[in-house]
């Protein structure tokens, strides 16, 4: 009888360990939780190419926050657009998204200071017109992610940016 229990209890031991593990990217952080309403995103320029099937952008994301805002860039982004062309208009959004999202590349920015990156992005040909942009980019916790990279992830939004 005491062989029973002792083996219940080492069943119980590693059911326990086995569910606390994945549990942490569960569990609550609250310094992550802040920086949706500390960081800011300025789109700082946006430039269409000559094919007319990408932009290249320049963001600023700044931590307006009192402690120093250490997240990641995630994969996933998506740009809105409208475009007024002789004759009508159209708007959308056109966008990549990561169902499990990971750490793209991770960064610590001090309260007041910004971080400053260029990336292009792939979007279907528009009509020639005025242009205006405004895009999404994802922020995930390198802190909380599972074992299949399903990292805790929010959405920072720019501001409108017209292209000429």
């Amino acid at each position: 009888m005491r062989r029973a229990g002792n083996r219940y209890r080492s069943l119980l031991l590693v059911a326990a360990v086995g569910l606390a593990l994945p549990g942490c990217e569960l569990m609550p952080d609250p310094a992550f939780d802040a920086l949706p309403e500390a960081l800011a995103l300025k789109m700082v320029d946006a430039k269409l190419n000559s094919s007319r099937s990408s932009i290249d952008f320049s963001f600023e994301l700044a931590n307006k926050g009192k402690s120093t805002a250490s997240a990641c860039l995630g994969p996933s982004r998506s740009v809105d657009y409208h475009v007024d062309y002789k004759g009508g208009s159209e708007g959308g959004s056109i966008g990549s998204y990561v169902d499990h999202p990971g750490c793209a590349r991770q960064f610590a920015i001090e309260p007041g200071d910004t971080l400053s990156w260029a990336e292009t992005i792939a979007i279907r040909e528009m009509r020639q017109g005025r242009l205006e942009v405004k895009v999404d980019v994802q922020i995930t916790n390198p802190n909380r992610c599972g074992s299949w990279g399903n990292c805790s992830a929010f959405d920072v939004t720019s501001n409108t940016f017209e292209i000429r």
